[in-house]
């Protein structure tokens, strides 16, 4: 995999934007604008597509390909490509660092918990389902579950690699 020269000039102007946001410090408003930024990022459709970003085969033990597209060499400000063929799933985690996911093709229903209930389990309170033209914002404690049926490509952005 690697990026057109468009791309990679879009993808460097995004993560130039996400860097200045991140330095007046990151509150809810702030990963919403980082949200806001890498969907005017995925309105450019023709630069990060599932050919460009395969998936891996249906049947295969891997669900899902992460393509890392940017990162600063300190680790941080890392942006990827998420690739999903069919089903993909991962339980309740939250990711110690904010994180931005925004569709470009396919939906993926992201569930979101606060506190835990009597016994012991995460408890729901909302699900949002990213699809193209959609993000979802998450604090460094915020915790969610992600659900694909049916295959998926998104961004997911953090303030720290993976």
């Amino acid at each position: 995999m690697s990026l057109g020269e468009k791309a990679t000039t879009l993808v460097a102007e995004a993560m130039d934007d996400i860097r200045a946001i991140d330095l007046a410090g990151v509150d809810r408003d702030a990963v919403e604008s980082i949200r806001d930024r890498l969907l005017e990022l995925a309105s450019h459709r023709s630069e990060f597509t599932s050919e460009s970003f395969p998936a891996p085969e249906v049947g295969e033990a891997k669900k899902s390909a992460m393509y890392r597209i940017a990162q600063d060499e300190d680790d941080r400000f890392a942006l990827y490509v998420s690739s999903v063929g069919d089903q993909s799933a991962a339980p309740p985690h939250d990711h110690t660092t904010w994180a931005v996911i925004v569709g470009i093709d396919g939906q993926e229903r992201n569930v979101r918990y606060s506190g835990v209930a009597k016994d012991g389990a995460p408890e729901p309170v909302s699900e949002f389902v990213v699809e193209e033209g959609t993000g979802i914002a998450f604090l460094p404690d915020d915790v969610h579950s992600i659900h694909i049926d049916g295959g998926a490509l998104n961004f997911h952005c953090y303030g720290l690699a993976l």
